[in-house]
């Protein structure tokens, strides 16, 4: 690869980490705006029964708007782990081959070094945020139920509680197996000394003579 090649190539590869960069800020702008607004809609519907007395009922709204958020935030996230990845192992070694430097482009890594178990602490926060408000509300309601329309959207509320709960389970379960691997990429297993295997005797060679 001729030098102008190689300064396109790098140039194409800068400007494509920069938009991926710029998605990922996004995406996560996205998920602080909608968790703002699943607290937000939360406390207003808790401080309207609260203030007014009205139906508990109203609180089985909570466990479709929870799942309806909550998978949103699921699938922001895995996309922010993609691209993410796709930075730190696609662009960032090609970024390093082409200007011969593999420390100019490793802020992945360098993150995720020092993140320990950050990611686990906020999968588990926003699983209290979104499962755990499905799971007060249901609670709440419970002893409230008195006809069949009530059975349906309280056994409705539960089994989107149940979707949510195997949407973060999954989450963190991806969590997990990339947390392993970085693992085994910075500390590979270490092969054990080698013995030394006597020689075998030959059965084809001739007996020595006494």
């Amino acid at each position: 690869m001729t030098e102008e090649m190689q300064n396109r190539a790098l140039t194409a590869a800068l400007a494509d980490a920069a938009a991926i960069r710029s998605t990922i800020e996004r995406k996560a702008n996205h998920n602080q705006n909608v968790i703002g607004l699943h607290l937000t809609v939360v406390a207003a519907l808790a401080g309207f029964i609260l203030v007014e007395r009205a139906d508990l009922r109203l609180l089985l709204l909570l466990p479709l708007l929870s799942t309806a958020l909550g998978l949103n935030v699921v699938s922001q996230y895995r996309d922010i782990r993609i691209a993410g990845e796709y930075i730190e192992q696609v662009l960032g070694p090609a970024i390093a081959r082409y200007t011969g430097n593999a420390t100019i482009f490793g802020w992945e890594t360098f993150y995720w070094k020092r993140k320990h178990d950050g990611h686990f602490a906020q999968a588990l926060a926003m699983g209290l945020i979104f499962p755990g408000v499905s799971t007060v509300a249901l609670a709440i309601t419970l002893p409230a139920v008195r006809n069949p329309a009530d059975v349906i959207a309280w056994s409705l509320g539960a089994g989107l509680l149940l979707l949510l709960l195997a949407a973060w389970s999954y989450r963190l379960r991806e969590m997990v197996r990339a947390r392993r691997g970085r693992s085994t990429q910075e500390h590979p297993p270490v092969a054990g000394p080698v013995v030394a295997q006597p020689p075998r005797p030959d059965p084809t060679a001739p007996a020595a003579h006494r």
